[in-house]
């Protein structure tokens, strides 16, 4: 009988990050992955084009929970992901990242009785108010396997008192992933900066989502009044993801943005365009935890609108700058940035690991480690 193995997704970052897993998974003989897609990003921009573009097969479950409050959001998803594994019968459930899907995934799983393996365990920003800290903490502490993205992150777990033969540190499977769309992205360069008239390492990409910021008039204000300040200077490129654009709208904010000639709004890009477009940048701004460490990797200066972060291997070398919503601060930060040329994704030093993490946590996931707590010794980064 296969080894049933199910994968729940529910947002960009996770179909990302979890696209090399998939693809070790469907190499393997003796393996029967089922993907399930909660669809809490239901927009085509935000999941159905990864699918595509990261060559993805088709969920075995969507379930339609679309958006709301966090708590119905994610009491929608356990039960309809409770009824997906009654379902399917996986022999584990898989986990990525920090979102509602996540912890909703993990929940549905516990009450069953079936093994939970997370990936990205063990990132912390301690900062309980936002729901992804909420989120990421309480899905540690009941999965069976935490696969550590860092040693920072593993030394967090055990801070915690989770014992070290349920923790792996594999890498971070975003190494994976950028460095499979990274040849694809430099070759679509070109063409993507000509169409936006761009030159490279002349312009700002910019992003933010968090509820923090672009639900709160006062900091959505300054931060809108920070990106016409830069403009003044350079052009600015801001895909906008729907939460931020519906409320620039709503504070009447989007015209004033369309204003400046040199800031250019986009919809949200499919991920190679987006690594080709921050790797060609001048500097980032986002409040994005993801873009933060794929900035790193590149050599593009990051300016992260938040007051902590959750990958604190960024802040090296000032690699990475924390900044409240600020204007006067972002502006000097994102004028100050300088590109530095980094061929950090093939480093072995990086922090992150080498690209091998999806192999180590499918290797872990496949072993009998998660039911006799073997040693995680040989599977840890090196």
């Amino acid at each position: 009988m296969a080894f049933r193995v199910m994968l729940v997704l529910g947002a960009r970052p996770q179909f990302i990050k979890s696209a090399p897993v998939i693809h070790q998974f469907l190499k393997r003989r003796g393996v029967e992955l089922q993907i399930v897609d909660s669809e809490q990003h239901y927009d085509y921009e935000l999941s159905k084009i990864f699918f595509e573009e990261l060559r993805l097969p088709r969920p075995a479950l969507s379930l339609h929970v679309g958006s709301g409050s966090h708590a119905s959001q994610t009491g929608k998803a356990m039960v309809r992901i409770e009824s997906g594994i009654l379902a399917l019968k996986p022999d584990i459930v898989l986990v990525p990242g920090d979102t509602n899907t996540t912890l909703a995934a993990a929940i549905s799983a516990a009450k069953l009785n079936v093994p939970i393996g997370h990936i990205e365990a063990g990132a912390r920003s301690y900062d309980m108010s936002m729901p992804e800290e909420v989120n990421r903490t309480l899905t540690d502490h009941i999965s069976n396997l935490l696969f550590a993205p860092t040693k920072n992150a593993e030394r967090n777990l055990r801070a915690e008192g989770i014992s070290r033969k349920r923790i792996f540190q594999t890498g971070d499977t975003m190494v994976d992933a950028l460095k499979t769309a990274l040849p694809l992205a430099r070759k679509l360069k070109r063409s993507l900066l000509g169409q936006l008239d761009l030159d490279e390492g002349e312009y700002v990409l910019t992003t933010s989502h968090r509820p923090a910021n672009v639900d709160d008039r006062h900091k959505l204000h300054a931060i809108v009044a920070g990106l016409m300040r830069i403009s003044e200077s350079m052009k600015v490129v801001f895909p906008m993801h729907p939460r931020i654009a519906h409320n620039l709208e709503s504070y009447g904010l989007l015209r004033k943005l369309r204003r400046s000639r040199n800031l250019i709004a986009l919809k949200p890009q499919g991920y190679v365009k987006m690594i080709a477009l921050l790797d060609s940048a001048r500097a980032m701004l986002t409040d994005s935890g993801g873009i933060q460490k794929e900035a790193f990797l590149l050599g593009t200066p990051c300016v992260t609108m938040r007051d902590t972060t959750e990958w604190p291997e960024t802040l090296k070398n000032q690699a990475n700058t924390l900044v409240d919503a600020d204007p006067d601060r972002i502006v000097k930060l994102i004028f100050r940035a300088n590109k530095v040329p980094s061929r950090r994704p093939l480093d072995s030093g990086s922090p992150f690991g080498t690209g091998k993490s999806s192999d180590r946590i499918v290797r872990a996931v496949l072993s009998t480690s998660y039911r006799s707590h073997a040693s995680p010794e040989l599977l840890r980064v090196t």
